[in-house]
This record gives structure tokens, C-alpha cells and sequence, in this order.
């Protein structure tokens, strides 16, 4: 689960860097603002979880965050393309807000998992929290090299698409039996 989360968090923070770069015509313009943005909303995602879980429980706030996502990855994918040729010749201020307005709803649905699973753990395994953060905290450094490898050979479309999968997978464990989860 920690390692799905943390390759497909940076999958589709990289590919949206290099989106946004058709969009900013320079990567000086959109890595910052790309990671100001995944950074603040995925925040926002992530504290917002602790109100939702007043409301819903853990396997109902994922499954509607992972479909969310998929869902607008999969507009994003259809339109993203159309919709930066037809900004073009907006001045780079709205562009730089545009950015901001289009990650967000995919900022906010990706910083769901990792607390509602750690949330999970504290009530069941709190010994195996450290091994979390580290297991997750080693697949992002490895994910932003694979990323790039993958998107060189296969574009990064398929590298969004890959983080999709993986964001699934996490949800598809996520809802295990906790003696299949926890053995």
C-alpha cells in the first residue's frame, strides 16, 4: 500500500510538471508552480480527511478520493491538451492560476490515503507506522527516477495512467480483510 502510494503520488506530480510546461512554455514557470500546488491541496486533502472521518469511515472517504481521481485524470487526459491551446494567448498570470485551479482537485484526492491508512494503523498496528513513512518515503525517491524512465519510453500519458493503477491498487487493498491485511 506505502509503496503504491509513493510511486503514484510523484507518477502524476511529474507528468502534471511536465503537462503544465505546455501550458507555461518553460519548465522555470511550472515546476514551482506545480509543486506549490500538489504540495498546499494535498495538505489541505490530507487535513480535510481527519473532518470527513467524522462523517464517514476510512474504506468510503478512499474509494470516493481513488474514483474522483480517476476520474478527473481521465478529463484531464481527453481535454488537458485542448484546453492549453486554447489559453495560449492568456497572459502567464491566469495561466499560472489555471495551473493551480487544475491540480487542485487532483491534489486534494491524493492526499487522502496516506492518513486515512496511517489513521488505520494507529488503531490496529501502531508499531508499523515508522515502517509506513519509511517504505513510502523510500518509493518516492525511487519514483521520481522511474517516472522520468518510464515517460522517456512510454510517454506521460502512460505514467499518469500507471499512477491511476496504482492508486487502485491501493484502494483494492485498502479494503482487504484486516486478517489478510495484517498477517
Amino acid at each position: 500500500y506505502f509503496v503504491a502510494i509513493g510511486l503514484a503520488f510523484l507518477f502524476i506530480e511529474i507528468a502534471m510538471m511536465q503537462k503544465m510546461t505546455l501550458l507555461l512554455h518553460h519548465p522555470i514557470y511550472a515546476i514551482p508552480v506545480v509543486l506549490m500546488a500538489f504540495l498546499v491541496f494535498a495538505g489541505i486533502g490530507s487535513a480535510w480527511t481527519g473532518a470527513l472521518l467524522s462523517q464517514f469511515n476510512s474504506k468510503q472517504i478512499l474509494f470516493y478520493a481513488i474514483v474522483s481521481l480517476v476520474i478527473v485524470t481521465t478529463i484531464y487526459s481527453v481535454f488537458l491538451n485542448s484546453l492549453f491551446a486554447w489559453l495560449s494567448s492568456y497572459s502567464i498570470v491566469i495561466k499560472f492560476l489555471i495551473s493551480v485551479i487544475l491540480i487542485a482537485p487532483l491534489a486534494l484526492c491524493m492526499g487522502m490515503p496516506m492518513p486515512l491508512a496511517l489513521k488505520e494503523m494507529s488503531d490496529k498496528r501502531k508499531g508499523y507506522i515508522p515502517w509506513a513513512w519509511g517504505i513510502n518515503g523510500c518509493a518516492s525517491v525511487i519514483s521520481a527516477v522511474l517516472a522520468s524512465l518510464l515517460a522517456i519510453h512510454y510517454g506521460f500519458n502512460q505514467v499518469i495512467m500507471l499512477g491511476m493503477g496504482l492508486y487502485i491498487i491501493c484502494l483494492l487493498i485498502f479494503t482487504l480483510p484486516e486478517k489478510v491485511f495484517y498477517q
